[in-house]
């Protein structure tokens, strides 16, 4: 693949996962879990693409921003809360790379997106006066929900799928 066909390859995936996080999101939000301080974001799944390629953190990233363009919290969540996400992936693509094998990076990554959290609890509690540790347990527990579900998912799709190119695995 010649420079310019990689990075449209990159540019494309992006676009793919940005679209799969929103319809994600709009479908979380449908049962009213998309927001607020009970949620339970199925695209947060997608984080766990993080431990194969720093291009999925873009991608993420930007599907959290056009999905937040219809938060209740309007401005402060489009900037403020793909900014937590973005702040949280990079930490996990950083802590992923030094650790051992797939199940080690998978696992960082439900760690760090729960914790990380707290950041969404704040903001929630400076514009909606919530309490703080009540709403970081809530939220914190959607998203342990979500990553612990996406990491066992993206796992045993790791096993046809190659997410480090994005390509599926042909079989031997």
């Amino acid at each position: 693949m010649t420079k310019e066909q990689n990075h449209l390859h990159d540019l494309v995936i992006s676009a793919i996962i940005a679209a799969l996080y929103v319809a994600l999101t709009y479908l979380s939000q449908m049962f009213g879990l998309g927001y607020g301080a009970v949620q339970l974001r199925l695209s947060e799944m997608l984080n766990c693409l993080v431990v194969f390629n720093k291009r999925y953190i873009w991608g993420v990233t930007l599907g959290c921003i056009l999905a937040n363009l219809t938060s209740t919290l309007g401005v402060v969540d489009i900037v403020w809360g793909s900014l937590q996400t973005l702040i949280s992936l990079t930490i996990i693509y950083f802590v992923s790379k030094k650790l051992p094998n797939l199940m080690a990076k998978l696992g960082s990554v439900v760690v760090i997106g729960t914790v990380m959290m707290f950041l969404i609890a704040w903001e929630l509690v400076v514009l909606t006066k919530a309490p703080f540790w009540l709403t970081y347990g809530s939220v914190a527990a959607g998203e342990f929900a979500s990553l612990l579900v996406g990491a066992i998912l993206i796992y045993y799709m790791s096993k046809r799928i190659d997410f480090n190119t994005a390509t599926i695995k042909h079989r031997s």
